[in-house]
């Protein structure tokens, strides 16, 4: 009988997937998972490199559903590529990417895909998917949703604010959920009541430009929960599955999961400034650049969404990364109306959660890979694929130890941001190592250039 050969064996590590975690070894080949043995059940096998993980823990690559690569907001337009963007991935454990094709003013939705698969093939180091993106000038391009698919994007953002920009009306909200639900597509919502938020900004402007620390009057709890029960009365309408993006409520998650228990496929994605910072941010030095949509909300708020969090009660934490840099935000900060929003997240958003969640909060590992990676690329088309370690699935792995304490700066990211919201936060717990399709590309005897990321067409998006 011949003996297996592998690229890459992991030995003596604990393996965690989302349905639990076990003593395990891990052996790779062609870019593949290619078996997992039990603790000292592997036969006799070659490699060309084994690698001893003993007191580590072995997760699947991270997967970030929600990344801005190179956003332009208003007027502002970050520099930020996708080498970029990809890198910082990389060295926070994130090893694929779902970014938003959003149309510019002018153009299709199908056009906006073309052109964003073409910039992520120029550089991208982590794999990535796409979500299309259609706002109220392109009611009449409902037709091109089965070319979006034919092309792999079965999931598409619908905002419910930013008239005239990004805005979605009832009507196009509940056509792009008619016609996504043949194709086991899935509708993410952006969700913010605007008429409540254009009548509290014509409030606010009597007095005169309106400062960023007003954000947090002129964008209420109450607005982002009405606009949750609106959207869900609309996929129930529709008999559609629905994804919120960037939850910064308990109640906004009450409302997601009530949905669900009554037949509604809604899900709720939660980030780490949700579950972490406070509306005090506001008040303190670069106040401006913690601004995001929707914002910071007061400290009971904050602790309510986390403890849902470690309660089960969320699908998804994602980063919303937009790498604005200081000078973005200091240059609006004077007129929130202007302001861009938005906060760099995606090489914190693993390690964050890891530490704050795992190791401070005592959630377990497997739960805190369902929500960084199994149930991102479930609810992306993009599972088993990713977001899981058994034979068949990629090899992105990463290794991870409780050992050794970091602190957060942005002079130490990867990112394109000269900021970053967690500055000085200390990180308990380290990355070890990061493969990617099978190579090391983080840690000791990683390779000097990683391999080119690759387009993911995403699949029927499972919501059972």
């Amino acid at each position: 009988m011949s003996v297996p050969e592998f690229d890459l064996v992991l030995t003596g590590g604990t393996v965690a997937n989302a349905d639990g975690d076990f003593r395990a070894d891990v052996a790779v080949a062609g870019g593949r998972v290619a078996a997992v043995w039990p603790a000292g059940a592997a036969p006799a096998y070659t490699a060309g490199e084994v690698r001893d993980c003993t007191g580590q823990w072995i997760l699947p690559g991270g997967v970030d559903p929600h990344v801005h690569v190179g956003i332009t907001f208003g007027d502002v337009v970050t520099s930020e590529g996708h080498e970029a963007c990809t890198r910082a991935a990389l060295a926070g454990g994130t090893t694929t990417i779902v970014d938003f094709a959003i149309p510019r003013p002018g153009q299709d939705p199908l056009t906006a895909v073309l052109e964003r698969q073409e910039g992520a093939r120029r550089g991208a180091v982590t794999d990535y998917a796409l979500h299309g993106c259609f706002t109220d000038e392109h009611v009449g391009n409902l037709d091109q949703i089965d070319e979006l698919v034919r092309l792999g994007v079965r999931s598409i953002k619908v905002y419910t604010t930013y008239r005239d920009e990004l805005m979605a009306g009832d009507k196009l909200i509940a056509a792009v959920m008619s016609a996504l639900r043949p194709h086991q597509g899935l509708t993410y919502v952006h969700a913010e009541d605007n008429t409540t938020i254009e009548r509290l900004l014509a409030e606010l402007a009597d007095a005169g430009p309106i400062p960023y620390e007003k954000i947090v009057e002129a964008r209420p709890e109450s607005a982002e929960e009405k606009a949750v029960a609106h959207v869900l009365a609309l996929a129930r309408e529709q008999r559609a599955p629905v994804y919120f993006v960037h939850q910064s409520t308990p109640a906004a998650t009450e409302l997601t999961r009530a949905a669900r228990a009554a037949g509604v496929q809604a899900f709720s994605e939660v980030c780490p400034h949700y579950l972490l910072l406070d509306e005090s941010a506001y008040d303190g030095r670069s106040g401006e650049c913690f601004t995001c949509c929707p914002p910071l909300r007061a400290r009971p708020t904050v602790d309510a969404l986390l403890a849902r969090t470690l309660a089960g009660q969320v699908d998804t934490i994602a980063s919303d990364h937009c790498a604005f840099r200081r000078e973005h935000k200091s240059a609006n900060a004077h007129e929130l109306r202007q302001m861009p929003f938005g906060m760099p997240g995606v090489q914190t958003r693993l390690p964050v959660v890891l530490s704050e969640l795992v190791v401070h909060r005592g959630l377990p590992v497997s739960a805190a890979v369902e929500l960084l990676s199994a149930g991102p690329a479930r609810l992306s088309g993009l599972y088993p694929r990713k977001g899981v370690i058994r034979a068949g699935s990629d090899a992105d792995l990463v290794l991870w130890s409780r050992d050794g304490e970091t602190e957060i700066s942005a002079a130490g990211l990867e990112q394109a941001s000269d900021y970053t919201p967690f500055e000085g936060l200390r990180v308990h717990g380290r990355i070890t190592a990061v493969v990617r399709a099978g190579v090391v590309v983080i840690g000791d005897g990683a390779a000097a250039d990683p391999p080119a990321g690759r387009l993911l067409p995403s699949g029927p998006i499972i919501v059972d």
